[in-house]
């Protein structure tokens, strides 16, 4: 008996495949109305039907004296003693849980069949008393059927206690990719921990290196103009040209030291290729690595963000001097750039001399936490940002690598045109320079204030210096003033109280304010100057760029 056709099917094709006659029914009323007509020699009858369960079905038949001794096996998912006991008390002779094995329900048959005559006859009757939660049950039996339901039973448990262990080994399992999961998510916080306390670290020194870096700039700047031309405008050339690199150094660690958002601007790939070998120059040097530059001087430009193609390269360039670390010398590394105007697209390709990638791992290296350096010499993430920084700008990253004969990375990036918004417009004629303006200088570093002093006077401006935001407000309450650049941080009032200040006083002034900044990367000052729209300087400048900015200013006044 089964409701379910298939199931139902299933089993009489079982049977019958054994040489039994199989009768099927669809409920336990159907089933009833047919062992009453005509007892079989066994039952099999499902739990849950319609109309009359199993159970009441069993207890149906064994409860009436011409079909009492009939062998009855229920078919049942449930497995649990309290369901054991019922089907017990209902004079069931078996159970089968479901889902079963063909030759575990076939040998039940077979046994039940065995022992057919005994049963029959009623040599195996016996009263069993058994207590369960509590209550006593009075199970009345033969001694085969209950040494079957023991059987039974045992083996139920035999399955479940199997199934039990294959759950254990799926949990086991699990837990293990659990455990993985979480030291991955731990090393990737600790990195991110390390980036941000890095970062942190830098742009601390950063901002007190810019100080003096914009004095060491500006001075340089002034000899040049002074001296005109000879050997100590060379001199001067020199310590201007040491300065900026110095600034480039400083900027290029604060972009692999922290985590910008993507910022697009226009790009110079070659430029951007030699401020990497610049910045890793002297560990190169120091291991006798050759470094080639092979630029394509009909490189377009780029709308890209510069930060993090810089961390790309850096990264490729420490990988390799690291692996070149393994070989003797002599050792080369190649980086080189060509352009594809019909497809639009430009190429960066790193090249090493070192050992190979084996064949392997190059499906690998670009995986997360993947890493072939011994531990606390590699995180596994350099080479996984790669991949992702480079995706992000529509592009491909790949490896060439053969063993002993180096490694080759290529990058191929796309060529795309800014916003519209934001294309430079054609250099039309240059206008010529305003003069003879006010300007007032908030400073709270006397050599800033007074080198901007010096390099704004010498070109025909008037210019006041104010240590902090409450001394400028001060003079702007005596007097007026062109333009005003402000530091922003500050003693007593800072550059954005400052500005909040005139918005309330003098809001007429604020299109003539400029900042001036050494922490242009700091998310709150970047948040800030976004939404003031004011212009900025950042920290380090020279004196080109301070005049730029301020006939900007004059222009839209």
């Amino acid at each position: 008996m089964e409701d379910s056709p298939t199931q139902a099917e299933r089993v009489r094709l079982l049977l019958e495949g054994e040489g039994y006659r199989v009768e099927l029914v669809a409920n336990g009323r159907e089933g009833l109305e047919r062992v009453q007509s005509a007892p079989p020699d066994l039952i099999i009858s499902d739990v849950v039907m319609p109309e009359m369960d199993g159970y009441a079905f069993c207890q149906a038949v064994k409860t009436a004296e011409r079909t009492k001794r009939i062998p009855f096996v229920l078919l049942t998912e449930r497995n649990t003693p309290a369901d054991l006991i019922k089907g017990l008390e209902r004079g069931a002779d078996n159970f089968i849980t479901k889902p079963f094995e063909d030759d575990y329900l076939l040998e039940r048959v077979r046994l039940i069949f065995e022992h057919l005559e005994l049963r029959e006859r009623g040599h195996l009757d016996m009263e069993v008393t058994v207590r369960v939660g509590g209550r006593q049950i009075v199970l009345s039996a033969d001694k085969q059927q209950i040494i079957e339901l023991l059987f039974a039973t045992y083996e139920a448990l035999d399955q479940v206690n199997d199934r039990l262990i294959e759950f254990q080994r799926n949990v086991e399992e699990h837990a293990r990719d659990l455990e993985q999961k979480v030291q991955e998510r731990t090393q990737r916080l600790l990195q991110s921990e390390k980036l941000a306390t890095m970062g942190q670290l830098l742009a601390g020194v950063a901002h007190e290196l810019n100080n003096p870096l914009s004095v060491l700039m500006g001075q340089a700047a002034l000899l040049c103009q002074d001296v005109g031309s000879g050997r100590l405008a060379g001199r001067a050339e020199k310590i201007g040209r040491a300065a900026r690199r110095c600034v480039r150094i400083v900027n290029n660690f604060l972009a692999l030291a922290r985590q910008y958002p993507p910022e697009r601007r226009v790009v110079s790939l070659n430029q951007v290729a030699r401020e990497a070998v610049e910045l890793l120059a002297y560990p190169l040097r120091v291991d006798g690595v050759e470094v080639g530059l092979d630029l394509a001087d009909d490189l377009p430009i780029l709308w890209a963000d510069p930060h993090h193609l810089h961390q790309v390269v850096v990264n490729l360039i420490s990988n390799a001097h690291h692996a070149m670390h393994e070989t003797p010398p002599p050792r080369r590394l190649t980086l080189a750039t060509r352009s594809d105007p019909a497809r639009s697209r430009v190429f960066l390709r790193v090249v090493d001399t070192g050992p190979g990638i084996p064949a392997e791992i190059q499906s690998r290296i670009f995986e997360p936490f993947f890493t072939t350096k011994p531990p606390g010499q590699g995180t596994g993430l350099g080479l996984s940002l790669c991949h992702g920084i480079i995706e992000n700008h529509r592009g491909v990253i790949r490896v060439e690598s053969q063993p002993g004969q180096g490694a080759a990375f290529l990058i191929e990036l796309p060529v795309e045109r800014p916003p519209a918004a934001l294309s430079e417009t054609p250099p039309g004629e240059e206008l010529p320079p305003i003069r003879g303006k006010t300007i007032l200088v908030v400073d709270d570093e006397p050599e800033i204030s007074g080198i901007l002093a010096e390099m704004l006077s010498a070109d025909g401006h008037q210019v006041e210096t104010a240590a902090n935001g409450a001394i400028a407000l001060d003079k702007l309450a005596e007097g007026t003033y062109d333009v005003i650049l402000s530091d922003i941080k500050m003693p007593r009032l800072d550059g954005p109280g400052l500005y909040q200040e005139l918005e309330r006083r003098h809001p007429s002034l604020l299109q003539r304010f400029v900042f001036l900044t050494g922490d242009v990367l700091g998310p709150e000052t970047r948040e800030f100057l976004g939404q003031t729209g004011a212009f900025s300087l950042s920290k380090p400048f020279d004196l080109d760029e301070v005049r730029r900015v301020l006939q900007r200013v004059l222009r839209t006044l």
